[in-house]
């Protein structure tokens, strides 16, 4: 290599992987707008690749991490594999936790309160960092060239915990206390060996970090049900008017007794050249068994989360956005007239994509049938009038790109930054909402109608809160360019292609990487979220755009999320992320050009019980990962199928055994 190499990165700076019970897994996606094929054949996946295994088991979306070379200027020189003419050796470390049980109780982004805990019996007082007996931390594992072998990260929970007291007013399994308002007795058993994820290399030595399998489970005797106990008990708040985070509206966030597999952490790199030199990612190396200091400029992170089981559709508002609206300075159209195919229309497709996975998107519930995206509701914002309109941009169109910019919807404040009514972050308590300037009442009728990060209004309605930003609402940056196209002030543009990333040139491949992991993502509501927290909307956490900073604990950002993760997956049934996890899907017919719902969560359990749609909690534990895929249906020819602009899409890959009663057929 003619050019000195000064410093090397790792990419994407913030990566995700996602839980699947399989042992097979695919490389999520590396290039913008480019959907991965999952491997396999005679399936619907991109290349006729299977979201699942032959045994019916979801496979594990794993991410594959980088190192590219930076010259003196910033430039990048070339990605550094161990096919390199330079490069002798690539060593990685990794260091993941689950700190979700050690962690404070999730009690909404606008009543945060740090007296408060999960598990609050045990090592009680400390911070979520000092309470070792409620981390998973499996320590810091190595995978270097040469390696084919993967390293397996495992660790333990609830270690050295005999006996405690819960409250009655929990849901027991298989128990019920005579008097609910006195503390039952439970033991606790330890869980070991909980694995948290798996390192591999590819051919080339690139790090690919795959997640564990989606496992959950109550080390209590009696076990704890996962179940919002507000619902049963002196419904909406719970006892003692909800102050307890045990038995208060958001319990479901909190199980006590419960831990999960997910994890979040540290992914950093060192380089060995032919020439002797080590470059690390990490301060202080000078060789491959130098611990260093973490550099959050030049190492990365990981995060794992649930899977996504809509995987061509996006979100309106990605954790993408949530970044550039944190650092508006890299984004990378910031001095850009606005341009409708690359900046306005992805907004209004993702839009009409929730047709096909929102009961209230679609059209099909009363309330909504003549105001939704449906094929032919007057939503559909990809109906060739539509489209006529959206692309001219003279006068004559102006007052319906005008009609659609009033319809979208601002966030509270005049700033129009979420993290604004939400300022300070946390450990300390939000007060920016209780200030005039966030006051309002929320218009049901604005886009997009989805719930924000205050929670359910009417949730919030029953507890008596007046909370800004109940429902989700777009970015500055967004709504920004849906104003300049709204006043004609737009190139039209062209229908953006997705670019592979091998396709790309050397130095946008970096960034197409940074992006790339984190599109496919929820950037709201955070209630708490599905993939990351509220936590990402503040600079704060961050040493830049994609980079998380340098005193945060691996582990720390993401154990702000539900505890576990099944509970609060089951509960947002309801317009919070059909994307990812979708509230109903379709058979479609395309001679009558008709098509007709089902509850996406339907089947039986275990025990032959059918899937709740009122109180599916515990039964999420179960069927998370039998549930169907959400993908377009393709003509004969291999194109998309459309109808009246829109993709068809229709559920596939369901796993047949929800579809069995074992309990009721004995």
């Amino acid at each position: 290599m003619s050019v000195q190499i000064k410093r090397i990165r790792i990419h994407p700076g913030i990566g995700l992987a996602r839980l699947g019970d399989s042992d097979e897994f695919f490389i999520g996606p590396e290039a913008p707008g480019v959907v991965v094929d999952p491997g396999g054949s005679n399936g619907p996946g991109p290349k006729g690749g299977t979201y699942r295994d032959s045994h019916s088991r979801l496979k594990r979306q794993a991410q594959r991490y980088r190192v590219y070379a930076y010259d003196e200027n910033g430039k990048v020189i070339a990605e550094l594999t161990s096919k390199s003419d330079s490069v002798k050796s690539l060593q990685w470390r990794v260091h993941v936790r689950n700190m979700k049980a050690a962690n404070y109780a999730f009690q909404g982004a606008y009543l945060f309160d740090p007296d408060q805990l999960r598990n609050p019996s045990i090592q009680p007082g400390k911070k979520p960092i000092e309470r070792d007996k409620l981390i998973i931390d499996p320590g810091v594992h190595t995978i270097g060239s040469g390696q084919r072998s993967p390293v397996v990260m495992k660790g333990d929970i609830f270690e050295g915990i005999e006996k405690g007291f819960l409250p009655g007013q929990l849901r027991f399994e298989g128990f019920t206390p005579r008097d609910i308002s006195k503390d039952v007795e439970v033991t606790y058993k330890a869980a070991r060996d909980i694995e948290l994820g798996q390192l591999h290399l590819d051919a080339e030595d690139r790090l690919l970090f795959v997640p564990a399998s989606g496992k959950g489970e109550c080390v209590t005797t009696p076990k704890v049900a996962l179940s919002n106990p507000s619902e049963h008990v002196n419904p909406p708040n719970g006892p003692d008017d909800g102050k307890n985070p045990l038995t208060n509206q958001f319990a479901y966030f909190n199980v006590p007794g419960w831990w999960d597999d997910t994890c979040g952490g540290e992914i950093d790199v060192t380089v060995t050249l032919k020439d002797g030199t080590v470059i690390s990612t990490r301060d202080n190396v000078k060789s491959v068994t130098d611990e260093g200091i973490r550099n959050p400029h030049a190492g990365a992170w990981v995060i794992s989360a649930p899977p996504k089981f809509s995987p061509y559709m996006y979100h309106v508002v990605s954790i993408a956005d949530r970044v550039y609206e944190a650092f508006p300075e890299a984004y990378p159209y910031v001095n850009q007239k606005t341009n409708f195919y690359r900046d306005v229309y992805p907004i209004f497709a993702n839009a009409v994509n929730y047709g096909w996975v929102s009961a209230e998107a679609s059209g099909v519930t009363q309330t909504y049938k003549n105001s939704a995206h449906g094929p032919y509701q007057p939503g559909n914002l990809l109906s060739e009038g539509y489209m006529a309109a959206f692309t001219d941009n003279s006068e004559n169109s102006k007052p319906m790109r005008q009609m659609v910019y009033a319809l979208m919807r601002s966030p509270a404040g005049k700033n129009g930054r979420l993290v604004d009514s939400l300022l300070p972050p946390p450990p300390l308590r939000p007060t920016s909402w209780k200030s005039d300037e966030f006051k309002r009442d929320e218009q049901v009728y604005k886009m997009p109608l989805l719930w924000g990060t205050a929670g359910k209004p009417k949730q919030n309605q029953q507890l008596g809160n007046n909370f800004p930003n109940q429902f989700l609402a777009l970015t500055q940056i967004q709504l920004k360019h849906i104003k300049e196209w709204a006043d004609g002030h737009f190139d039209v543009g062209t229908m953006q292609t997705p670019i592979p990333l091998e396709k790309l040139p050397l130095a946008d491949q970096p960034h197409a990487l940074d992006y790339a992991a984190l599109e496919p993502t929820i950037g709201g509501g955070f209630h708490p979220g599905i993939e990351f927290p509220y936590l990402i909307i503040y600079r704060d956490f961050f040493a830049e755009a994609f980079r998380v900073g340098k005193n945060i604990e691996p582990g720390a950002l993401s154990a702000y999320m539900s505890s576990p993760w099944q509970g609060d997956f089951w509960s947002c049934n309801d317009a919070w992320w059909p994307t990812q996890r979708p509230d109903v899907v379709f058979d479609y017919d395309p001679k009558t050009k008709s098509r007709t719902y089902r509850e996406w969560f339907r089947g039986y359990d275990e025990k032959g019980e059918p899937l709740s749609a009122t109180d599916g909690y515990n039964q999420m534990a179960y069927a998370w990962s039998k549930l169907g895929m959400v993908l377009p249906t393709k003509t004969e020819g291999g194109d998309f199928l459309r109808d009246n602009g829109q993709i068809v899409f229709t559920e596939k890959e369901r796993s047949p055994i929800l579809d069995r009663p074992p309990a009721k057929n004995k």
